[in-house]
């Protein structure tokens, strides 16, 4: 009784395996972007980049002693920070590039019966980025990556990426909603109460934490403040599979966020030739309440200099 029409015509003529809660990971997830879908009119820019250039400025530093810190040829540094992964190299490159378009950095308040809308634009660029778990989705957070040097930010990157899988989903996301709540109960908001049934809810049904994690020290996991206060996200399948980014779905209240594929080769035209080249897919979804779709053509301009002349990223500064 009480239950959604057709779940109960189907749980009463389809065989059922097994029965499955969601965790709050999950319930957070499904809470969040079932708001993002209902609420934010998205739309996107997707864009093939032809990342040859980019390969090809990598191996021309392959003949240098990688372990030698004394080393400043900017194509072995830029490989020695990669090693392998271009996560790094695109968060750094998106950061320096929200610095030249910042309106795409920020977050939304869009109250019609309130205040009407505002648009806060951040001078804080802090990404967070997608790491797969063996129990879910985690988004950590490296700020200000227009602001650090490349090796700096790979090795934030893998540190984070390290520390999301020693963390227990669970216990970090109750810690977060508890974070939000308090928030919202200081600022007597309302809307704040659906997400307060579903941490009480899950309080009440707390599975067992994972045996592999209890014993992870604190300053081997990832903290609250680790995961909040993201200004945009970019998501990165191209990290766990090979395949092109779909369209990502805006985690509100940010107006933003960036998909990245996984770098392949395939047939391009240069100079009226077929030929081989290494492409990659990056498909930006933007909050069309907050803007309209032409600042995201400049942002793609940026990035395509950058993957076109990858030295850059060692001589852009803040400002540019």
């Amino acid at each position: 009784m009480f239950q959604n029409y057709q779940i109960a015509y189907l749980r009463q003529h389809v065989k059922v395996k097994k029965v499955i809660p969601l965790s709050f990971l999950r319930e957070s997830v499904a809470y969040v972007l079932s708001q993002s879908a209902r609420r934010i009119p998205h739309a996107a820019a997707i864009a093939h980049f032809d990342v040859t250039p980019l390969i090809e400025y990598t191996k021309s530093g392959r003949g240098i002693d990688p372990s030698d810190e004394t080393v400043s040829d900017k194509s072995m540094l830029l490989q020695r920070a990669i090693r392998r992964n271009y996560t790094a190299f695109f968060l750094k490159v998106i950061a320096q590039s929200l610095s030249c378009v910042p309106q795409l950095n920020g977050f939304l308040d869009y109250a019609p019966w309130r205040l009407g809308g505002r648009l806060y634009l951040a001078e804080d660029i802090n990404l967070s980025f997608t790491v797969h778990t063996k129990h879910g989705v985690i988004r950590p957070i490296i700020r200000n990556a227009h602001k650090k040097d490349l090796e700096t930010v790979a090795n934030e990157v893998r540190a984070l990426t390290r520390r999301a899988r020693r963390t227990d989903p669970e216990e970090l996301f109750h810690r977060v909603a508890r974070a939000y709540m308090w928030t919202a109960f200081k600022q007597l908001d309302v809307g704040g109460i659906p997400g307060f049934w579903v941490w009480l809810r899950s309080k009440l049904h707390k599975p067992k934490p994972d045996p592999a994690l209890i014993n992870i020290p604190e300053e081997d996991r990832l903290q609250v403040e680790d995961v909040l206060g993201a200004t945009c996200t970019v998501a990165s399948i191209g990290m766990m599979m090979s395949g092109h980014q779909t369209v990502t779905v805006i985690v509100p209240p940010e107006v933003m966020m960036f998909g990245i594929g996984d770098i392949r080769e395939t047939p391009w035209v240069v100079d009226g030739e077929v030929v081989v080249r290494h492409v990659v897919t990056v498909a930006g979804t933007m909050d069309h309440r907050a803007f309209d779709g032409g600042e995201v053509f400049p942002f793609y301009e940026h990035v395509k200099n950058f993957i076109d002349h990858p030295e850059l990223i060692y001589e852009w500064k803040p400002g540019d």
